[in-house]
């Protein structure tokens, strides 16, 4: 029987332990044993520290030993207690294994990790000659079933199995979390309209979780070995799906007797992501601190990536993976920050994931079920828009590029109706226009992720002419640009364009309102980055620069009107201005720069007191939130420090354009005293002079024309290695 030991962790068997080596401790025979060929020698001595009392010294027996060893030896035998005297019986049966060269595959993982996943038109599968007789393209999916490995080939692998069962381990320990994680995934649900895979899908597989919690008792108790064994047997094999099966039983191929790591990382950056919303009940947060909280968020974070590390090792690309990549992406960014490695680096393990499963690229001829075809037409418009943000943000180049991929849009149906019987389901795909929309006036997820689809698609030709010389080819390119955004927002349907009378309708949805505000900005910050490229003139005089910075800005403060308080709308709102508000801020900042340095009025259509009250309004949204335990924002995080930064800057620009300078300004030519000297508290002199252009290109790359008093990068300051790091 495979029993603990006093420690409480579990036993070895004999060869294991005689050999010093690691044990997967696996009932009645051990893995280990196995691969060395072994099994019959392998066995769990009930009491292997036991000897029987009378059995001679091995330091009796030896020639020349002297009397004195041998003396004080049986005097330390004498003194130990019967239970604990050596014996060696169990050497004479089971002699110490031998290492051979195969040794190295003790720990391999299996086969299916190492299939090369999605081949496209040029790989070396398209151009060998085939056998068979149909002409017919072969289904990409068939490209999973390669031709068997060499077992050579599975010593590539960096975690031993040892390894690998404690970080699993580890992982199912979270499920002493069951109920909260239950609580919060349903509460994300009921309140987020961004989400990307179906919700049946996702709550479904939370419900079918609740049998394996039960079963093994997770919430009192550590995972058992059996189940650990049973979660990676199952992750080790690939994720087929039957091409008849339903959305409500697709949680069976996941959980239970299924159970697999992917849905875990899953459900985990879900519910951590819940948690940092501080979307739940309100009787729920008032029962934990924020320690508490902080100490759950970051449990989710380790055990969705520890998930993330053990599919990716031991399991092909599939579906379920893919879901909890980009909830990860989402999840790591939040805790990280924007600017963090961590993020980066998921993002870029994302779009591997995804050209491996071969979800850039349309479906010909499928097997696979409408739904799964659905969600990865939703995963990859998501993620495409995440890596459009990102790039822009970062000023660093694409992952995913439209040019090699032809996914379309996903169809703007329901997360029911995309999930219900196929009757229900060919009602509502007949009920959408020819492009794809719903007519019935409905706000859908998938309506969110098809807008910026489309809006993501600019974006990509955008950055295309960040690098390029401006001359008047390039200009018409970007001009023509320009007029093809304007026109596709007039093809939207009407409901899912923003008014700002949406937030003044008490029965509006504000999650609605949110989305619409966001796909707003999301579409037209392109514009904002044509006209930057365009400029050829001071800031205070491109009227049609100032006009999109303006309207960005104040769409963006908008968000304050919220009136919906069940859930952390600062993050909300930090998260837009950090990506929308502080780029057309620092444009209208130098304008108001230039105007007091010159004196020179704003174009009528812009107010000098409105551009300052608004910069005033940013400023005190990004104070407040940095000082709010749950606005998310904590000392170390990378968007914490940014948003401190630029509100200092923008304070600065404020308060040197209101006070007086020391003597008339300087009007067309006409001599004056110099301007711009401005007297600080201290005496000393200060200059009003802060330039805040912080694109040289349109993107948010790394505020490298943002500059602060004196000439100093204004982010020199920011310690961009402090972004919460992790291990995994």
């Amino acid at each position: 029987m495979n029993s603990n030991r006093r420690n409480g962790k579990p036993a070895s068997c004999e060869p294991c332990r005689k050999n010093k080596t690691r044990c997967d401790h696996t009932y009645p025979k051990c893995d280990r044993c196995h691969q060395r060929g072994i099994p019959e020698k392998c066995f769990y001595h009930p009491a292997p520290l036991t000897r029987k009392r009378d059995s001679p010294d091995a330091d009796t027996q030896r020639p020349g030993a002297s009397h004195s060893s041998r003396v004080q030896k049986q005097r330390r035998i004498s003194r130990r207690s019967p239970d604990t005297v050596l014996s060696d019986w169990e050497s004479s049966i089971l002699p110490t294994p031998t290492v051979s060269q195969d040794d190295g595959l003790n720990d391999a993982v299996g086969e299916p990790a190492y299939r090369p996943g999605y081949l496209g038109p040029t790989s070396y599968e398209a151009i060998l000659p085939r056998y068979d007789e149909s002409s017919q393209q072969q289904d990409r999916h068939m490209s999973d079933e390669t031709e068997d490995i060499d077992e050579r080939s599975s010593i590539q692998h960096p975690l031993t199995k040892a390894m690998r069962m404690t970080m699993a381990m580890e992982v199912l320990r979270s499920l002493r979390h069951y109920e909260l994680i239950c609580i919060l995934v349903r509460a994300y649900w009921k309140h987020c309209q961004a989400g990307i895979v179906p919700a049946p899908l996702c709550l479904t597989a939370l419900d079918g979780l609740r049998e394996t919690v039960e079963k093994y008792d997770l919430t009192q108790k550590r995972p058992s070995a059996e189940l650990i064994n049973l979660a990676l047997e199952n992750t080790a094999k690939p994720l087929d799906m039957p091409s008849d099966i339903r959305a409500h039983d697709f949680y069976k191929l996941i959980t239970g007797d299924n159970l697999r790591f992917e849905i875990l990382g899953f459900l985990f950056a879900t519910a951590g992501r819940s948690w940092l919303w501080g979307i739940s009940e309100p009787q729920l947060l008032a029962n934990y601190t924020q320690k508490d909280r902080n100490q759950f968020c970051d449990e989710m974070l380790k055990s969705s990536t520890t998930c993330l590390i053990l599919g990716t090792l031991i399991s092909p690309a599939n579906d379920c993976m893919i879901w909890t990549f980009h909830e990860n992406v989402l999840y790591t960014m939040m805790m990280c920050g924007f600017t963090g490695p961590p993020a980066w680096r998921r993002l870029g393990e994302l779009a591997t994931q995804i050209f491996a499963l071969g979800a850039h690229r349309e479906q010909k001829n499928s097997k696979l079920p409408m739904f799964i075809l659905e969600t990865r037409r939703r995963l990859f418009g998501g993620a495409y828009n995440i890596d459009k943000i990102t790039s822009t943000f970062l000023g660093r180049p694409l992952r995913i590029s439209k040019r090699h991929s032809d996914s379309k849009p996903p169809l703007d149906l329901s997360d029911d109706d995309l999930c219900s019987d196929p009757a229900t389901l060919a009602r509502a795909i007949g009920n959408l226009d020819e492009n794809g929309w719903n007519t019935q006036g409905r706000y859908h997820r998938a309506s969110w992720i098809r807008l910026r689809y489309m809006s993501g698609q600019f974006r990509e030709e955008i950055l295309d002419f960040t690098l390029a010389k401006l001359d008047s080819n390039v200009e018409q390119q970007l001009l023509a640009i320009s007029d093809r955004i304007r026109s596709s927002w007039d093809t939207v349907p009407l409901h899912l364009k923003y008014h700002s009378r949406c937030w003044d309708d008490e029965e509006f949805p504000y999650s609605v309102s949110l989305m619409l505000v966001v796909v707003y900005l999301t579409h037209f910050y392109n514009e904002f980055m044509i006209q930057k490229l365009i400029d050829h003139q001071p800031n205070a005089f491109n009227v049609a620069l100032l006009q999109v910075s303006f309207d960005l800005l104040s769409n963006c403060l908008a968000i304050e009107k919220t009136r919906d308080r069940s859930y952390d709308v600062y993050r909300d709102f930090m998260q837009t201005v950090l990506v929308f508000g502080i780029p057309s801020a620092s444009v209208l900042a130098s304008a108001l720069q230039e105007q007091h340095r010159t004196g020179q009025p704003f174009p009528p259509t812009i107010s000098r007191a409105t551009v300052i009250r608004k910069l005033s309004v940013l400023i005190s949204h990004l104070e407040s939130a940095s000082h709010m335990d749950f606005s998310g924002l904590r000392r170390g995080d990378g968007n914490y420090n940014l948003c401190r930064k630029a509100a200092k800057s923008f304070t600065r620009v404020i308060d040197t354009v209101l006070q007086p300078s020391n003597g008339p300004v300087t009007i067309n030519g006409e001599a004056s005293t110099p301007v711009g000297i401005v007297i600080g508290e201290n005496g000393a002199e200060l200059s009003p002079d802060l330039p805040l252009d912080m694109f040289g290109a349109p993107g948010l790359n790394g505020f490298e024309g943002m500059d602060a008093l004196g000439g100093a990068s204004l982010f020199d300051g920011v310690d961009w290695n402090t972004v919460g790091e992790w291990s995994f």
